[in-house]
């Protein structure tokens, strides 16, 4: 579990785990009752764990890492279908989840409703500029209701890391210096063509004052060119791209456009359109990346501490679903057998009235 809130903003994975609770408010049912888990004398209900189960699922297949029929397939070299193995990873999220919780109760931590309303209104204004928010949360069933109330508890668990883990300049220090090439970075856009003669073209229309994004529209053979014209965002020097290009572009300062650079692919035009170097321009990510470590650091040894009980045996579980299975695949041997024992006495009878037929002619 991903516990790292970068830019102070919760991670989405984060705010629907622990907005679980929140689902069995209202519910009475004898599966809102049932236990699955306790941690320090906490209940996780059955209803809890199937709901969040069934988010995943929801996720996972609109995100088209697995296919809706595969959940009851068994996974090679396991026991567990993948559905099983969903819901034992899902049990342990809701635990670690509690426990932090509880940890943040027992630290007075709260989250007033300014700072919620601020921190809502930044994430629908980020979010809706890259999909369409609204949609999605209908797409997994979650109520607009309900989402603030899961952005509320990721918040409380984002001060429950500011409150136990604190970053110092050294280490911040130590860790850029040793770690240059993944934080140093350059964003850059390029127009790739087959030739050298056609990347010489292109450059000469850059420097007639044509826009750079629309001639990547037009000239680049990068299939990705025509939705982001050419630009390739961030990337460090660590970044798996092509040597010469990756060279060629590190040369480059914010603004500059070079000549002709020959890669396995053709040759690139390559333009530097932002930079981020320097301790001083890192500071803050590298902040972030220590204070999510060292959080779930200290999130495991709280979740190792806890007194947890699982009440949900998985391997009899797994046991019986494969008896089941093996029940289902008889009945239906059984089933075809029958089918084929009738098609035979039907066959035989349509023979002998028709031996009848033509004795009787």
């Amino acid at each position: 579990m991903m516990y790292l809130i970068k830019n102070k903003r919760v991670i989405w994975a984060l705010i629907l785990l622990v907005t679980v609770s929140v689902f069995i408010s209202a519910c009475s049912d004898e599966k809102a009752e049932k236990a699955v888990a306790k941690v320090n004398d906490e209940n996780i209900t059955e209803d809890e764990l199937e709901k969040y189960v069934d988010y995943r699922k929801k996720e996972a297949e609109l995100s088209g890492y697995i296919a809706p029929e595969m959940w009851d397939q068994v996974i090679e070299g396991s026991e567990f279908t993948y559905e099983q193995q969903l819901k034992q990873s899902s049990l342990q999220d809701l635990i670690n989840q509690r426990v932090l919780l509880q940890k943040a109760d027992e630290e007075e931590i709260e989250v007033t409703n300014k700072e919620l309303d601020k921190e809502l209104e930044e994430f629908r204004n980020t979010e809706e500029k890259e999909k369409n928010f609204n949609d999605y949360l209908d797409q997994l069933g979650i109520s607009e209701e309900y989402f603030e109330e899961m952005y509320k508890q990721g918040m409380t668990i984002n001060k429950l890391m500011d409150k136990l883990v604190k970053i110092d300049e050294k280490s911040v220090k130590e860790e850029y210096e040793a770690n240059k090439e993944s934080y140093d970075k350059i964003k850059a856009s390029h127009i790739l063509v087959e030739t050298k003669e056609e990347a010489e073209e292109v450059k000469n229309k850059i420097k007639e004052g044509e826009d750079f994004a629309e001639l990547a529209k037009e000239y680049s053979t990068d299939p990705s060119a025509e939705q982001n014209a050419g630009d390739l965002g961030f990337f460090g020097k660590d970044a798996s791209l092509v040597p010469e290009f990756k060279d060629a572009a590190f040369e480059l300062k914010k603004g500059e456009v070079s000549g002709p650079v020959k890669s396995e692919y053709g040759y690139h035009i390559i333009k530097v359109t932002d930079e981020k170097k320097g301790l001083e321009a890192n500071e803050e990510e590298i902040k972030e990346n220590l204070k999510g470590e060292k959080f779930n650091e200290r999130a495991q040894e709280l979740i190792e501490e806890a007194d947890t009980e699982i009440l949900i045996d998985f391997e009899k579980e797994a046991e019986k679903n494969k008896e089941d299975n093996a029940d289902e695949n008889s009945e239906e041997d059984n089933q075809d057998d029958k089918n084929d024992n009738n098609s035979e006495e039907s066959q035989n009878q349509d023979e002998n009235k028709e031996n009848k037929e033509q004795e009787s002619e």
